[in-house]
């Protein structure tokens, strides 16, 4: 008990104690300079134990199961967009304007669509300028121009193909106000008198628009035509000639990958009435090809075929002329790389006839006449293009060669007046043309540019220079240098655009006939020379409101001697205004 007591003292007594030791004071005479003692590496060995444990290999394995429903999917007609529907998207269009010289100008289209059934459209063109033009001899005769176009078209959806159908007729009147007769002299030909031309056509078509090629595309088409001459013609000359024109031809074409096929066969009849008849011609055409696209090379080759046949009536048999024609066909689109600099490659060519109609559509003026033998064309063209600053400029640099068989050549010829003495009194020139043929090569060097700074303003340059090597003395009016330079703005409310159309100096050929009429003769080779032309034309459209736009054109400002036939000089200045209107 005693032990006991005498520990509980002591342990009482401990904490007064401590507060007496901590309450000591302790001078410092030396200043405290901290110090870190070097350490030492623990002579501790790491235990090289690896830990790690390795994931086993499990196979898993699942076993499918299959879960019946009652769902049925319903197909659905797929979108089509039609040529019309994208061309003519409103219901009406009317354009309708005159200007001075008195002139004047009508376009007018009506349609209606139903996306899941079809289309109708009809339409109305016209365009007539109704003022005298002075000649080369100085002479005021009738020049009244005029044509005129209707017809209507309609087309029915079926799936993914459209069978559509069109029939036309086409009007186009003019008149020989480049003829010339002296007082002395006596012609079959009356100056000014009229040349008037009537075209009507029938078209059907069913197939595809070839635009989606990873399905099996086709197209079969058919086209009947009659070509009327309705002109002033001598007595000598018959019955106004006609051409009855009965076309067909199919198409099919599929891609598989990167590649793709296609392939056309057709066959064009021709067969002239009244005074052309005796004039038959057959002309079938087969083509095939083959395209690739690669990420270096685009690429289509292949090649044309035509075998050209024409019967014309002669005593005592007729006169058969045969021609086959084999044209390869290429073009080749490389990619280096960059935008800026893509080569290209292209060989083609064509086969065009010569009969009543198609000589009459290129040259109002001809005589009424049908050539034995169509015109063939090779042609061969490699260059570079581009574009560049992200494409607002664009670039077009190339050469070319072309081969032409049969070229066309515009023979005038002059009548000479027999004073019953073997002498001649006067001078007829009746301003119609004698379509000769020959062989002509031509090399060209051309050049295009582009140029977009802002997305509203355009301004282009296009230049061509030709070199031709004639295989007969004959010109038909080939300028040696062509080219046009132009700026257009499109605005919200205001656009408008100039350009200048130039072309260089131009020659065609004359025959004259002798008083007896037994021979004919070149007068003068190169007897026509028309300048160098600048024809300058401008073009401003205001929209009034979105339906409505008010328009004004010009051509030929600076009042140039223009010509697109030898001998018959265009308008000088001139100007339409009128309005566009879209419902």
């Amino acid at each position: 008990m005693k032990r006991v007591i005498f520990a509980a003292f002591v342990l009482a007594a401990l904490p007064r104690l401590a507060a007496a030791q901590v309450e000591k004071q302790v001078e410092v005479t030396k200043a405290y300079v901290p110090r870190v003692e070097g350490a030492s590496k623990l002579p501790v060995e790491p235990d090289m134990t690896d830990t790690t444990r390795l994931r086993p290999e499990i196979d898993y394995s699942i076993t499918p199961l299959s879960l019946r429903t009652s769902l049925t999917t319903r197909p659905i007609r797929p979108a089509t967009v039609t040529y019309w529907e994208f061309n003519r998207p409103l219901p009406f269009y009317l354009k309708a304007g005159a200007g001075y010289p008195l002139n004047s100008v009508l376009d007018f289209y009506a349609t209606t669509q139903n996306p899941s059934t079809g289309y109708l459209m009809g339409y109305v063109n016209h365009e007539g300028r109704y003022a005298d033009i002075r000649n080369v001899f100085g002479v005021e005769n009738n020049s009244v121009r005029m044509t005129n176009r209707a017809g209507v078209a309609a087309g029915k959806y079926l799936g993914r193909h459209v069978l559509e159908g069109e029939l036309s007729y086409d009007n186009r009147m003019y008149h020989r106000y480049g003829a010339f007769v002296s007082p002395d002299a006596e012609s079959l030909f009356v100056p000014g008198a009229a040349v008037d031309f009537g075209d009507a056509n029938l078209d059907l078509r069913i197939g595809d628009d070839f635009q989606d090629l990873s399905r099996t595309n086709f197209e079969v088409a058919f086209r009947g035509g009659m070509f009327f001459d309705h002109s002033e013609w001598p007595e000598a000359y018959g019955e106004n000639a006609r051409q009855l024109t009965l076309e067909g031809h199919g198409r099919i074409a599929r891609a598989f990958g990167r590649s793709s096929l296609s392939a056309t066969l057709g066959y064009e009849y021709l067969r002239g009435q009244r005074s052309a008849s005796g004039y038959d011609q057959g002309l079938l055409h087969a083509a095939l090809r083959y395209g690739f696209a690669g990420g270096v090379v685009r690429l289509e080759v292949g090649a044309d075929f035509y075998r050209d046949r024409v019967e014309a009536a002669a005593d005592p048999e007729p006169v058969v002329t045969t021609g086959n024609y084999l044209i390869p066909f290429a073009h080749f689109d490389f990619n280096l790389g960059t935008p800026g600099l893509k080569p290209f490659l292209e060989v083609d060519g064509g086969v065009s006839d010569n009969s009543l109609r198609s000589l009459m559509r290129k040259n109002p003026y001809a005589a009424p006449q049908w050539l034995d033998k169509s015109s063939v064309d090779y042609c061969g063209r490699f260059g570079l293009g581009g574009s560049l600053w992200r494409n607002r400029f664009g670039y077009r640099l190339y050469a070319g060669v072309t081969i032409h068989d049969n070229r066309l050549y515009w023979a005038a010829y002059r009548e000479l007046s027999d004073d019953g003495a073997g002498g001649s009194t006067g001078e007829a020139f009746p301003a119609v043309f004698l379509p000769l043929t020959g062989r002509q090569t031509v090399t060209s060097f051309n050049g295009e540019i582009e140029f977009r700074p802002v997305s509203a303003l355009k301004f282009d340059l296009d230049v061509h220079g030709y070199l031709y090597n004639d295989e007969t003395d004959l010109k038909n009016g080939a300028p040696s240098f062509a080219g046009n330079v132009g700026v257009a703005y499109e605005g919200r409310k205001v656009s408008f655009g100039v350009k200048a159309l130039m072309q260089g100096v131009r020659r065609w050929s004359a025959y004259a006939y002798d008083p007896a009429g037994i021979r004919a003769l070149p007068v003068v080779l190169n007897s026509f020379k028309a300048p160098f032309a600048v024809d300058l034309r401008v073009n401003f459209d205001w929209k009034v409101s979105g339906r409505v736009t008010l328009f004004a054109e010009g051509r030929n400002l600076v009042n140039r001697r223009l010509y697109e036939y030898p001998w018959y000089p265009e308008l000088g200045a001139n100007f339409t205004v009128g309005v566009k209107a879209n419902f």
